[in-house]
């Protein structure tokens, strides 16, 4: 897939608007997954970014904390109108551990690799959609341009570009 068309793609469509009962649905969904992904985690929220190495995300520091039994997630920039902020910080645990269980880091590769893992625990098209957005959308602006858009929004991107990602 072609970052450039993901970020373009992501900023030019308007924002869905997701029903309630999709959301409601939605948020359960990540806490169950949260129930299994970060079971016997020690949790911390901090208001700083505790993995950053310069302007680098440094996966051998997260994982290093993660095999302690400990993860660090910063509580800045947490404004999900899908998620929520509660369930937008089980979210963040929930990637940051996919990221440590594949060992791949922050890179378009490493985070295709992470969007990939998180929508093969449902086979639920709009739920995927949810995550490719919030996983690959966001991530895909942020590596283009150099930084996340003011406003997070859910773009719901058509199957094909998901069966693409699927293929590895």
């Amino acid at each position: 897939m072609i970052i450039e068309d993901i970020a373009r793609h992501y900023m030019a469509a308007p924002a869905y608007e997701a029903p309630s009962d999709l959301l409601r649905n939605f948020r359960q969904f990540i806490i169950d997954l949260a129930q299994v992904e970060l079971s016997g985690l020690n949790i911390q929220y901090v208001d700083f970014q505790p993995y950053f190495r310069g302007a680098e995300l440094c996966l051998e520091d997260l994982s290093t904390d993660v095999n302690q039994g400990n993860l660090l997630i910063s509580t800045q920039f947490n404004e999900s109108e899908l998620l929520g902020s509660e369930i937008n910080m089980i979210f963040r645990c929930i990637h940051e551990m996919h990221h440590v269980k594949l060992n791949v880091d922050f890179t378009w590769q490493g985070e295709c690799a992470s969007a990939r893992h998180i929508m093969s625990f449902t086979d639920n098209l709009l739920f995927q959609q949810l995550l490719f957005s919030e996983v690959l959308g966001q991530s895909a602006v942020c590596l283009y341009t150099g930084q996340f858009l003011e406003h997070q929004k859910v773009v719901l991107f058509d199957q094909d570009v998901l069966h693409c990602l699927s293929k590895g």
